[in-house]
């Protein structure tokens, strides 16, 4: 199918382009390769976002992006007109909406964009954004919902007390409101199929191949990449406190990230807050560690670091969402004994350290290829 002629609107309430945690990256992957197919893309951002982690507003890729709008949560504060009273009644008597950012005003920004052009397709990334395009004048445009992760799980485990089987059905409600929705783990994709059916799309995360096959001399003996998100603070301060204490005193590690904010300096731990290219480092490190102790779906940062052929240690966390629990580059464990012991293993026996490396290779490349990415994102727009 030809998408040349094809317009597509994306929203994703963060800028894609500054690419500075994994679901981020993943929705600045999916963007170049559905304009790898002759899309025509509009993206809608949210002002409030944008602000709060300090991103800009120009530069947006223009070779990748045609138009970009990024709307406000509430109008301005000018108490004497119309608007201002109109939304401000509305926000206080009208029906409220758990996600606090899609306020009226937001949904009736979003549409004055809907209204200016015809849109093929229309992308809305996470379910609780649902209530944009929901009512709206879609003028017949195919719905495409990318959920990132299983909400339900990811809110329970921020808090216990939430009743699951209300925002559960509140989840799959809105993920029935679309024509395909998309997941990217494996085990996500069973349960929503299961209550969904066919409109239920894997299309795991992607990277290019960037496998090392120099024998350059390594910096670092383990890399770890992670934005600030509650999850990796308690990962990475589990890896701290418990495993680091076990390991050799020589042993090197490099952390990326805003969870650099949470890490203790200390001796052997190199930190950057911020690495434009993340490919000296990979290539620079012998493994990559993944600790998570909470989250739901695949982690994007597990992926890319099997696209540089590095062995993963992590969690049983780690490895949520693969199709295949072993032979597949990453050795897990929830101990903190093991965890370091199979560290010190592959540091210390190059043989090992060898079959882990061709597993990440081999899995990788049957796995999360941008070749099959593409083709399944095809298979997405075919309606």
């Amino acid at each position: 199918m030809n998408f040349s002629d094809k317009k597509l609107l994306f929203f994703f309430p963060e800028n894609p382009f500054s690419k500075r945690a994994g679901n981020v990256l993943r929705c600045y992957t999916n963007l170049m390769q559905l304009k790898s197919l002759g899309l025509s893309i509009d993206l809608v951002g949210v002002e409030d976002y944008y602000k709060s982690f300090g991103d800009s507003f120009e530069n947006m890729a223009p070779e990748i992006i045609d138009n970009v709008f990024v709307l406000k949560t509430n109008p301005p504060k000018k108490k004497l007109t119309f608007e201002y009273w109109k939304y401000k009644f509305l926000k206080k008597y009208g029906e409220k909406n758990p996600n606090q950012y899609l306020t009226h005003f937001l949904k009736d920004n979003f549409r004055t964009v809907l209204a200016q052009k015809k849109y093929d397709y229309i992308v809305i990334n996470y379910e609780y954004w649902t209530d944009l395009i929901r009512g709206q004048d879609l003028k017949g445009a195919k719905t495409i919902i990318d959920t990132h992760d299983w909400i339900t799980l990811n809110e329970f485990y921020n808090n216990a007390t939430i009743d699951l089987g209300k925002k559960f059905g509140e989840e799959i409600n809105n993920l029935s409101f679309y024509d395909k929705v998309i997941t990217i783990s494996q085990d996500e994709y069973f349960i929503f199929k299961s209550l969904l059916g066919e409109k239920v799309i894997n299309i795991p995360p992607s990277f290019p191949e960037n496998f090392d096959d120099t024998s350059q001399q390594k910096k670092y003996d383990l890399i770890f990449v992670g934005s600030d998100n509650p999850f990796n603070v308690l990962s990475i301060q589990w890896f701290v406190e418990k495993v680091l204490p076990l390991l050799s005193e020589k042993i090197r590690i490099c952390i990326i990230g805003r969870i650099c904010k949470h890490v203790p300096d200390h001796p052997n731990i190199e930190k950057l807050f911020f690495a434009d290219d993340l490919k000296t480092y990979y290539h620079a490190s012998k493994i990559a560690i993944c600790p998570m102790l909470k989250g739901t779906g695949i982690k994007i940062k597990v992926v890319e670091a099997l696209s540089f052929g590095l062995p993963v240690v992590g969690t049983e966390k780690a490895i949520d969402g693969f199709l295949d629990k072993k032979n597949n580059g990453c050795l897990v464990s929830d101990d903190e004994k093991e965890f370091a012991d199979i560290i010190k293993n592959l540091l210390n026996n190059p043989s090992d350290y060898e079959k882990q490396k061709q597993e990440a290779i081999h899995f990788f490349k049957n796995n999360f290829s941008e070749e099959k990415s593409i083709e399944l994102w095809k298979n997405s727009l075919t309606f």
